[in-house]
C-alpha cells in the first residue's frame, strides 16, 4: 500500500518589475510586507538585483509606454525561511490584488509581482495564463515549471523565460538552494 508522504518545504520568492519613479526599495518592501511570508523576519529577505531583463520592452508597452526603457526595474526577493508549497496560490492571489492597487489611469500595471518557489527539485513560477507545461492548482492560478534539479544544478526547460535561464540568476538559486539542504 503506498504511503502518502508531504512534500518538503520550499523557499518562496518574488520577483518584482517596478516603475522607478513610482516605487523604491523601501516601498516596495513596505507593499510587501502585506504578506506574512514578506512581513516576517523581513530583516533576513535576500534581494538579488540583476541588469539581464530581456522582457523589459514587452512590458514597456503596458506599464510605462510613455516612459523610456530604463524606468523599469527589476528585483528578485527570496524569503530564505521554509515554508509549505500550497502557499503559492495564495501568494500568487495576494499579488494579484495588490496589482490591482496600483493600476495607472490606463489600466496598466505600475507593479507586476511574479512569485513562485525553489525547492531541492525545482524553480516553480506561478501564473495565471494556461498552457500545455502548467499545472492549474486552483482559483485561476497554474504552477510554471522553469528550472529542474539535475546534476548538482538547476537546468532550464526550453520554455523557461531567458532571465531564469541566465548563468547569473542559476548560480543564485543554487546558492540559495543551500537554505534547504539541510532541513
Amino acid at each position: 500500500m503506498a504511503q502518502l508522504k508531504l512534500a518538503q518545504p520550499v523557499l518562496f520568492f518574488v520577483s518584482v518589475l517596478y516603475r522607478k519613479n513610482l516605487f523604491d526599495r523601501q516601498s516596495l518592501l513596505k507593499h510587501l510586507s502585506t504578506h506574512d511570508l514578506f512581513r516576517r523576519d523581513q530583516h533576513r529577505l535576500i534581494f538579488f538585483d540583476h541588469p539581464f531583463f530581456p522582457m523589459g520592452s514587452y512590458y514597456q508597452k503596458e506599464m510605462c509606454p510613455d516612459l523610456i526603457d530604463h524606468d523599469l526595474h527589476r528585483l528578485l526577493i527570496l524569503a530564505p525561511i521554509p515554508a509549505e508549497r500550497e502557499k503559492l496560490v495564495d501568494l500568487k492571489l495576494w499579488a494579484c490584488h495588490l496589482e490591482n492597487q496600483w493600476l495607472d489611469d490606463r489600466g496598466g500595471r505600475s507593479l507586476n509581482l511574479d512569485p513562485g518557489y525553489l525547492s531541492l527539485e525545482n524553480m516553480v513560477l506561478s501564473t495565471t495564463k494556461s498552457f500545455a507545461h502548467r499545472i492549474y492548482l486552483g482559483q485561476g492560478v497554474y504552477a510554471d515549471l522553469n528550472l529542474t534539479f539535475v546534476e548538482k544544478t538547476y537546468h532550464p526547460l526550453h520554455w523557461t523565460y531567458p532571465d531564469y535561464a541566465h548563468p547569473d540568476f542559476i548560480q543564485f538559486f543554487n546558492w540559495a538552494r543551500g537554505f534547504l539542504q539541510f532541513m
